[in-house]
């Protein structure tokens, strides 16, 4: 049974040894590091050839890093390379708390069980932090007024996403299902949520196995959702309605139909209900 931890850099020289050091103290010891880099300037190329040269057994470095793809496409080269039986996804900036792979593996192992052919996945919650990983709040889907049961309803998963890549592990039949990653994806974690909650099987752990660092070069950046937050929103209904565009374009390359005018009506229900 192999594991594979993939992770796509870009100049994230300041977070790498935490990060790194974290994936050595997990309880689970059993997997391979997977890495991409994606055109770093500062010194990660420089600190991932360190760590590949002390465990070359442990680290696969993989070439072509020089061209920016972005960490959509980052991801999906990484994806592509791996023939593990499970894959996990990792941020630079990130760390992993102990018992992540075992915890996680063990939930996956559980629903594999019960549905032996499915394309699997599993995401777990996570601790907010700030860049020093002073904790800004416990539980990230409470921080951002979002609930896992969303995967179970493709729409209630368009409007609001609770998979966070970095918490995710999927099986080997996933690759098949969400291969290749289109255009239209606005990021590898919600297109692979999406295909899973229309054609897979997913489950969660309710519980942080990640610090998520909070900090100003932050690829996709977290707010706190308050009511304040969709107070705003509501008031500049038509400004939402543009902004989910980009939603509305990924729904559409999902390979059956859904109901825009479905989807828009779980936006404003789901708005509303985090202000009342």
């Amino acid at each position: 049974m192999k594991t594979d931890i993939l992770l796509s850099t870009f100049n994230g020289a300041p977070f790498l040894d935490d990060l790194i050091r974290s994936l050595y103290g997990q309880t689970y010891t059993d997997w391979h590091l997977l890495v991409r880099d994606d055109g770093s300037a500062d010194r990660t190329p420089e600190l991932l050839k360190s760590y590949y040269d002390k465990d070359k057994g442990r680290i696969t470095l993989l070439k072509g890093g020089k061209k920016q793809l972005g960490p959509k496409k980052s991801f999906e080269y990484l994806l592509q390379q791996s023939e593990a039986d499970y894959v996990l996804f990792c941020d630079q900036d990130d760390v992993w708390l102990p018992g992540k792979i075992e915890k996680t593996l063990a939930k996956m192992q559980k629903l594999e069980y019960h549905y032996p052919e499915a394309p699997a996945l599993v995401f777990t919650d996570l601790i907010v932090t700030d860049k020093m990983l002073r904790e800004i709040y416990p539980s990230f889907w409470e921080y951002m007024k979002t609930d896992p049961a969303n995967i179970l309803n493709i729409y209630r998963l368009l409007v609001n996403n609770p998979v966070v890549g970095c918490t995710v592990m999927i099986n080997k039949k996933v690759k098949e299902l969400v291969l290749p990653f289109p255009e239209e994806a606005v990021m590898h974690d919600w297109w692979i949520a999406l295909k899973i909650s229309q054609k897979g099987v997913a489950d969660y752990i309710a519980r942080p196995t990640v610090l998520y660092r909070m900090h100003a070069t932050n690829n996709i950046g977290t707010y706190n959702a308050d009511k304040k937050y969709y107070v705003r929103r509501l008031a500049g209904l038509p400004k939402t309605f543009s902004q989910n565009k980009d939603a509305v374009r990924m729904l559409r390359k999902l390979d059956f139909r859904l109901s825009v005018l479905k989807f828009t009506g779980y936006k404003i229900k789901m708005t509303f209900s985090k202000i009342f």
